[in-house]
């Protein structure tokens, strides 16, 4: 009658205890296929079913943690939860290494066999069986966990904490037949458990496409699919593409970097994707497949971007080509005021340029240059708003829109602020190269700005053909460069032969070398110490050199229209 009033069924009364134990467990971890509660109902059946059972854990094997890890308890605190054991630690890792079951009576053996545990470990267990007045298990036995494919996945562990009572071998008997049904149910509740996560991963990957589709649509850009990419997979990114553009969620690149990977167009190379995570860290195959899910869309919408950022580049150099030929027609102004241009008032047109970045082709290198002239628009903008930033084959053109009768030395400090503004943001990138501006003359007027435009190109050019030291030149610079540059090819030819002929005499080394004595004088000629300080000679040497030069070319240094004559020829030859 106890039985029946416990809540077993009244046939229990014709059945043996251990046939009744048996079909307790089977109605029981046959009626769900939650794993959790599976573990849960296998240890309280188990419990009840063998008397002195006070509690226990039921351990699975975890192949990526190469450990056992406690899936469910009766009677421990959450302390064995955290309890990792390696194959062969303690009992319980012997019952699973050695696929035995293991039965012990006394706490002496019990003691004895947890020796090997590790310290941790040790301790975990000693505080998870706090709980208990003795403080003790003072019986034990482990069963493996044996699958259908002869795996052991596992392993139950039922303990004794009562010091009266004992353990049986018919109990380690009936706790391995329940093993056996319990590792049954469990390989049915994986399996199930594995298709309704695949399931929910089709359908996370599902919404994931979508939410990537949509971001295309609305025009979010890169760095918003970028960042649901990197809410995913909880992992910080980088994307880098070959048009020179960056882009970083929060955290990149503070930690390791796990792994990168190449973004296409065919088999032309337009991207990077990096993925950073903490040292040792493995991706799992779901975040693999997500980020090489992501690689089409960013191909997608880097593409997509290309193409607006080539046609509004085209924009912009054909109108710069209009405004060189003088093409200035209703439809001129439309495009500018199109892209961003201030059509009325005044204009001032500054050449600039960065060779080193102009240069480079690799996707460092590009990403440098599109940075570069992005900076330039945020600056320019800043300080000039309607102006444009236009790339002219090697160099750049910010084509300012600024008030009509501002003072051009007003307007030269603000270059020169962005001029300093550039510099630090090369050093703070660590560009080995420095950026060049050349101003132009401020217009009132569009038709005008084409000889502004041709003039500031000119000083630019001059910037780097002559030993020019500073990085921002306007109209006061290069004015006898500009001057000579009016002559034509043949009559300046006819000049410098006549006046460093026999300097310019090719094939002799003793001939090169006094002419660039000579030029180096000529740029330092009231500091002679200066000169011989760059040619990195004596004084006397310089001199020495200087009488030799006087000899070969027939001339008085002390003459100041033979100076005058060999200092235009150097300066010419500079600027060749």
């Amino acid at each position: 009658m106890n039985e029946v009033a416990a809540g077993h069924p009244k046939e229990s009364l014709f059945l043996c205890p251990r046939t009744e134990a048996l079909m307790n467990v089977a109605k029981a971890v046959n009626s769900t296929l939650d794993l959790s509660e599976l573990f849960e109902l296998t240890l309280k059946e188990s419990i009840r079913a063998i008397r002195d059972a006070d509690g226990g854990a039921l351990f699975l094997f975890e192949p990526r943690e190469n450990h056992l890890i406690c899936r469910s308890h009766v009677n421990f605190n959450e302390d064995v939860e955290q309890i990792r054991l390696k194959a062969g630690e303690s009992f319980t890792g012997t019952c699973f290494s050695t696929r035995k079951p293991v039965l012990l009576r006394s706490l002496d053996e019990i003691t004895a066999e947890t020796q090997s545990m590790s310290e941790t470990n040790l301790r975990l267990l000693d505080h998870s069986v706090a709980l208990h007045p003795s403080k003790n298990s003072f019986r034990a036995m482990s069963v493996p966990l044996i699958s259908a494919t002869d795996q052991c996945i596992g392993v139950i562990t039922l303990n004794g904490f009562d010091p009266e009572g004992t353990f049986s071998e018919e109990d380690l008997k009936l706790l391995q037949v329940i093993s056996d049904q319990a590792a049954t149910a469990l390989e049915k509740a994986r399996l199930h458990e594995e298709l309704k996560s695949k399931n929910d991963l089709l359908e996370q990957i599902l919404d994931f496409q979508q939410d990537l589709l949509l971001q295309m649509n609305l025009g979010s850009g890169l760095d918003a699919m970028l960042e649901r990419l990197a809410v995913q997979i909880q992992k910080p990114l980088s994307l880098f593409t070959v048009y020179g553009e960056s882009f970083e969620t929060e955290a990149s690149g503070n930690g390791k970097l796990l792994t990168e990977y190449l973004v296409r167009n065919g088999s032309r190379l337009i991207g990077k994707l990096l993925v950073y995570g903490d040292d040792g860290q493995a991706l799992t195959e779901t975040e693999q497949y997500f980020l090489q899910q992501s690689i089409l869309y960013f191909a997608l919408e880097i593409n997509r971007a290309a193409s607006i950022r080539e046609v509004e580049q085209s924009f912009k150099k054909q109108l710069l080509d209009d405004l060189l030929s003088g093409m200035l027609t209703d439809d001129f102004i439309d495009r500018a005021q199109g892209l961003g241009l201030a059509v009325s008032g005044a204009f001032l047109p500054v050449a600039a340029e960065t060779t080193e970045l102009l240069n480079g082709n690799t996707i460092e290198g590009l990403v440098k240059k599109q940075d570069f002239m992005s900076f330039l628009q945020l600056e320019i903008n800043r300080r000039f708003p309607g102006s444009l930033v236009i790339q002219n084959e090697q160099a750049f053109l910010l084509l300012l829109s600024v008030e009509s009768g501002t003072a051009e030395s007003s307007l030269n400090r603000q270059i020169r602020l962005i001029a300093d503004e550039a510099d630090q943001y090369i050093r703070h990138r660590r560009i080995s190269t420095s950026a060049n501006f050349a101003i132009g003359r401020p217009v009132e007027g569009m038709e005008k700005l084409p000889d502004s435009i041709e003039f500031a190109f000119k000083t630019l050019r001059l910037m780097k053909t002559t030993a020019f030291k500073g990085n921002v030149a306007d109209r006061m610079h290069f004015g006898l460069e500009r001057l000579l540059l009016h002559n034509s090819g043949k009559d300046i030819e006819a000049f410098l032969e006549s006046t460093l002929g026999p300097l310019l005499e090719g094939g002799d080394n003793k001939n090169e070398e006094l002419l660039k004595t000579l030029t180096t004088f000529m740029r330092h000629i009231q500091r002679p110490g200066a000169a011989a300080k760059e040619l990195h000679i004596h004084p006397n040497t310089l001199q020495y050199r200087l009488k030799q030069i006087a000899k070969l070319l027939n001339v008085d240094f002390q003459n100041a229209e033979a100076v005058l004559n060999m200092q235009l020829a150097c300066r010419l030859l500079e600027g060749r």
